[in-house]
């Protein structure tokens, strides 16, 4: 089979028509006959340059770079078919049909509208036809004997398309007319523009309205995220199923329920009989109908659900297929929730990011406006960024889209901060509501009780979601109704969506589009500081709960909802700076210094508590000192020295002042720490000494465990290692018995680190496997990070040079990401394991290996680690 054409190429579909009826009547020859049809088509395709895209069930996707060639090969094949002696019954009826442009081509499949068209046109045809569009007509030979069909609305929903069909010499060259739109007895708009992506949904929306236990369908989701184009394209793709039509019909204007089946009574063409209802006429009109009726926005006329209900009691073969922005709450009903478009992931090639839905309807509708307009190297993550942060919502898509007749991709992105100003300027064709996003939502939010109303608005303090009992704390207020109801009532009717956390437990979020107008709605009620400070309340009490819990048990379950949260927690520090509530600030940034330190948002953290350090504000003594202690500590981790040598000397002049034997147990701890990393050894030994006196005569014994720990280090970098294995050990023991279990694995790491320094690899590996196993449960980066260096050295020294390179790769790509300084001894071990390395294979050898370890994604990071370590 040749290679696949690029540029401008004749694609060709095919499939078998009438396929379930010779399944049924070739029983169990059926797969001969198929491999035969698909052994003649074969020949054909290929003897005429064919490519091959796809084969599935008993059709065929061929790409050919020629459109004579592609025109010959259905001709032939159409040909092989008849000539072929088929069993008595069996003759296969093959439609074929081919369409020209330029489709992208990606991992060897062509992906865009295209390929949708070249498909189309096929399904208009009949089994024995050949059906070609006019950007194929145009590159023909003039000899080619064609027919023209003439204009005819294809399944897209588009303007009318130029058909011609193939005359095959020897078969017939009359069919009966066509399958396209106008021959179906149906309403269905024409659209301006074609419906990009939604395969999938597409897919499934059809499944669904074929089933024979689904009768009524509807489309749910909030303003703009493409329920009306969807359930029109789902109408066109099933309208054959439907013998007596598919009719659909616009309820945007209507406010009063009772003249809902008017509306519809009106499209079928009904009128009023004397004597009886509209309602009466149209059931018994639908009886014995096989119709599909799109009903579109019925949010606001809801109340007509039973009437609906009674339509389809009344008519068996009669489905509905509704677009709402809640359900309609009827037996029978069946939901489905519209999703946003796919969106990039961060980290697609410029090949993937081009076939993502999100990304082909920005590039799809710039050009419209622009026609020089295309997706580059140079604005791809641009693009990408920016319709990840429009949430895949597609008329917020469209209306950015729109701009770049005047903005550059950036330039809009740098505006998004007012995205509902923004996003304006929709055709003035369309109904008002779709004409700026801010009005989308405002015709969701107009239909909301006054009670859903202030929820709604007190809800989009959260950013990114929020747990139930987050919303009963920060939003009850004054509210007249249940919280848990209304939060409900507000999911029903797509201005809040649900998803379920990974413990399982429902999260209530809004797509940020939707969450700035809520919080705008917020602002304009005057409600605003007050429903922020409850929020920066409850988000205290969470993170100090947290804490508490961190600290004492080193349960990862509470950093995995401390993850969850940290837009929140973000959103929390925020408010609480600008109102100037310092001491709750310092309190709240002081309880989440274990969660900066454990998942690797160390900068960050450092930032927050030095601003706090700076403002000035009158602390009570104990919480300045803990401020002062984790400042230190992050600036040490971040390796500025000298700022946290500083620090800690301040942390111990006030520990001295108040006399407490335990806080200047930990203010010793802290300059010993501090004096060891700026190369003062006695000053580190002296501080560590009065330390351990100290915290033995206050009973503190983590401070005390952790001067161990200190000490041994000092020890194992002056190769006293005896020493250090006495002081690692205590460490361990006093770790163990106070259940500290993040520090007994960071002390296994130090009793595997001693191990490498001693030579005693077997003691090393397994020291190292025990603490990385310890490291995975809590997803604590430090302690990954310290024994990544270890794993490589140990590697390095049994000749796994690939496996040692790829661990200081990836050790390397973590410290990047989360701001950790080497320590001494961490580093000298690296850089001598390193020169090692490149010593036995070659300096350009092992910078590959580095870069697979830096390249390595997160969820792949400690497995590799684990695997290398459990394997020795």
């Amino acid at each position: 089979m040749a290679a696949p054409p690029e540029g401008t190429v004749t694609l060709l579909f095919t499939d078998i028509e009438g396929s379930t009826r010779l399944l049924r009547e070739t029983a169990d020859a059926y797969a001969d006959v198929l491999l035969t049809h698909r052994r003649l088509l074969r020949e054909s395709f290929t003897a005429h340059g064919g490519y091959e895209v796809d084969t599935a069930g008993d059709g065929f996707f061929v790409a050919f770079a020629s459109a004579n060639e592609a025109v010959a090969a259905a001709d032939a094949a159409q040909r092989a078919l008849a000539a072929y002696e088929w069993p008595e019954r069996q003759r296969v009826w093959v439609r074929m049909g081919l369409h020209t442009g330029e489709p992208r081509l990606l991992d060897g499949n062509y992906i865009g509208l295209d390929v949708h068209h070249a498909a189309r046109v096929m399904a208009a045809g009949h089994g024995g036809q050949v059906l070609l569009s006019q950007s194929t007509r145009e590159l023909l030979d003039e000899h080619t004997p064609l027919r023209d069909l003439g204009e005819h609305r294809l399944k897209d929903l588009s303007s009318p398309q130029r058909l011609y069909q193939v005359q095959v010499e020897g078969l017939p060259h009359e069919f009966p007319a066509l399958k396209t739109l106008e021959n179906r007895p149906m309403n269905l708009p024409v659209q301006a523009t074609p419906l990009i992506g939604r395969e999938r949904e597409l897919e499934e929306i059809a499944a669904l309205l074929l089933r024979e236990d689904v009768r009524l369908l509807t489309l749910a989701g909030p303003g703009g995220i493409g329920k009306t184009r969807l359930a029109l394209q789902a109408a066109a793709n099933v309208i054959d199923e439907f013998a007596n039509g598919v009719y659909f019909v616009s309820l945007a204007p209507v406010r009063d329920p009772g003249l809902v089946i008017p509306a519809v009574a009106q499209t079928l063409g009904l009128r009023d009989q004397p004597g009886r209802s509209l309602a009466e006429t149209l059931r018994e009109y639908l009886s014995e109908k096989v119709v599909l009726l799109v009903l579109d926005n019925l949010e606001q006329v809801i109340e007509a659900a039973p009437e609906i209900a009674a339509v389809l009691g009344a008519a068996p073969r009669t489905r509905v297929l509704a677009t709402s922005r809640e359900p309609l709450r009827i037996a029978g009903e069946h939901l489905y929730e519209v999703p946003p478009l796919s969106l990039p992931t961060g980290t697609d090639d410029f090949a993937t990011l081009a076939g993502i839905e999100s990304v082909r309807l920005f590039v799809s509708r710039g050009r419209a406006v622009q026609p020089e307009f295309d997706l580059s190297a140079a604005n791809g993550a641009q693009v990408a960024e920016l319709v990840r942060r429009l949430d895949g919502l597609p008329l917020a898509i469209e209306l950015a889209a729109a701009r770049v007749r005047v903005l550059s991709p950036q330039a809009i992105l740098d505006r998004l901060g007012e995205r509902l100003k923004l996003l304006t300027g929709g055709g003035r064709d369309q109904d008002e509501r779709q004409r700026t996003l801010r009005a989308t939502i405002q015709w969701s939010y107009d239909l909301l009780t006054p009670q859903e109303q202030t929820l709604f608005a007190r809800l989009g303090v959260f950013v990114g979601g929020c747990r139930l009992e987050a919303a009963e704390a920060v939003c009850h207020g004054d509210l007249a109704i249940d919280v848990f109801d209304g939060v409900a009532s507000l999911v029903n009717k797509s201005l809040v969506r649900r998803r379920d956390d990974a413990d399982g437990q429902p999260r209530f979020w809004m797509l940020e589009t939707i969450r700035e107008y809520a919080e705008a709605r917020l602002g304009e009620s005057g409600e605003r500081p007050e429903v922020r400070d409850r929020h920066a309340h409850y988000v205290s009490a969470y993170a100090e709960s947290a804490d508490r819990t961190v600290v004492v048990n080193r349960e990862a379950a509470w950093l995995d909802r401390l993850d969850r949260e940290q837009l929140n927690i973000r959103a929390a520090l925020d408010h609480l700076f600008e109102r100037q509530q310092f001491q709750q600030l310092a309190t709240l940034s002081v309880a989440l210094t274990s969660w900066w330190y454990l998942r690797g948002h160390l900068r960050e953290g450092r930032a927050r508590l030095e601003t706090i350090l700076q403002t000035g504000a009158d602390f009570p003594p104990a919480l300045r000192r803990t401020a002062l202690r984790e400042a230190a500590l992050l600036a040490h981790r971040t390796g500025d020295y000298a700022e946290a040598a500083e620090l800690s000397e301040r942390f111990l002049t006030l520990a001295r002042a108040c006399g407490e034997p335990g806080a200047v147990a930990e203010a010793l701890l802290a300059t010993a720490l501090m004096a060891e990393s700026l190369g003062e050894t006695p000053r580190a030994v002296r501080d560590l000494n009065e330390c351990i006196a100290t915290a033995e005569s206050a009973g503190a014994e983590r401070v005390l465990a952790m001067a161990h720990g200190n000490r041994g280090d000092i020890e194992m970098v002056g190769s006293n290692y005896q020493e250090a294995q006495r002081h690692f050990a205590e460490a361990h023991r006093l770790f163990e018995k106070l259940g500290d279990k993040r520090h007994v694995g960071l002390s296994l790491a130090n009793l595997g680190l001693l191990a490498v320094r001693e030579n005693h690899d077997p003691e090393g590996w397994r020291f190292l496997l025990e603490a990385l196993t310890i490291a995975e449960s809590l997803g604590d980066k430090e302690a990954i990070i310290w024994c990544l260096g270890g794993v490589a050295a140990l590697a390095a020294r049994a000749g796994d040079t690939a496996s040692a390179a790829t661990a200081l790769g990836i050790s390397s790509r973590l410290r990047e990401e989360t701001g950790h300084a080497p320590q001494r001894d961490q580093r000298e071990l690296e850089q001598e394991t390193l020169a090692s390395l490149q010593v036995v294979a070659g300096e350009v050898e092992i910078d590959a290996a580095l870069q697979i370890g830096r390249e390595l994604p997160e969820d792949r990071r400690i497995s590799f680690a684990l695997a290398l370590a459990a394997k020795k």
